[in-house]
């Protein structure tokens, strides 16, 4: 019996498919990097991250670590839209640009608008990250010029926690041979998180047309959320504004919630898809 060894339409159209997306994502890369927003936001959130934290040092500048340092100044308050602005504005902003500009139809022609949907959402995610990420790791490696890791006394209180049998066991800060995972841990955690925050304004870009209104919607977001989630007695898993690093003490806590935000933007890319869809048949 004869067995054909030549592809199937259907695998070459799916192959012709995947190399669009990612000639797509490439293209997306390329405009991401050689934007000065990006550069200037990375550079915004590390000056951010300095101002932040320099709050809660400025009163324990000479008896204090970096560690101790990055748990007490998680309460962003005000700072959090500055976070969220500087997330969201290079990078949540390109559809709403691409729409402005008429550039949405050139190239949802050549790609198709599942392809670009998909293409734009990734880079989105992975912007906005890259951007949190690299911007407040620049800060706390200028920290640890002037300050240890961790102090004597922050250890003994962490070892006293696990003899009174809190249930963890592994904390990041304490491992002998890379303590720096804690950083990056919580860190990437928190960028995660912004990175959340600019699939949903991206989304939202497709029915919002208002700039100052979408460069606002991540702390309106988050007062709604709040009120929403007290009004309704919501379990902590649906309160998403309660995740971030300082939320890091083990491993198993970073998969949780980089886990957690990475559904979250899936599924907030789902409904912008949705919303792509709907308006293509719409006409």
């Amino acid at each position: 019996m004869f067995i054909s060894t030549q592809p199937t339409a259907a695998k070459l159209w799916g192959d012709e498919k995947k190399m669009t997306f990612f000639r797509m994502m490439k293209m997306d890369f390329r405009r991401m990097f050689l934007s000065g927003k990006f550069y200037f936001a990375m550079a915004g959130t590390m000056f951010v991250t300095l101002l932040n934290i320099s709050q809660e040092a400025a009163h324990a500048w000479n008896d204090t670590s970096l560690w101790y340092l990055v748990k007490s100044s998680h309460g962003l308050g005000a700072f959090f839209g500055v976070f969220s602005v500087l997330a969201v504005l290079p990078f949540a902003l390109s559809y709403w640009e691409d729409r402005r500009n008429h550039y949405l139809c050139f190239v949802e022609t050549r790609a198709g608008k599942t392809t670009y949907c998909w293409s734009h959402l990734c880079v989105t995610f992975l912007g906005a990250f890259l951007c949190i990420f690299l911007g407040m790791t620049a800060a706390y490696s200028l920290l640890l010029l002037k300050m240890p890791m961790l102090r004597a006394s922050d250890a003994e209180s962490l070892l006293y926690e696990i003899e009174m049998g809190d249930g963890k066991r592994n904390f990041l800060i304490l491992s002998r041979t890379f303590p720096q995972m804690y950083f990056i841990a919580s860190i990437a955690a928190d960028a995660a998180r912004y990175a959340f925050l600019a699939v949903t304004v991206f989304a939202a870009s497709e029915k919002i047309k208002n700039l100052f209104v979408l460069a606002s919607l991540p702390i309106l977001l988050e007062y709604v959320s709040q009120i929403l989630a007290d009004s309704l007695g919501l379990p902590r898993w649906m309160r998403w504004y309660t995740f971030n690093g300082t939320s890091i003490d083990t491993l198993s806590d970073f998969l949780e919630i980089s886990g957690y935000f990475l559904i979250l933007s899936f599924l907030i890319g789902v409904v912008f898809w949705l919303l792509i869809r709907r308006r293509e048949l719409d006409g």
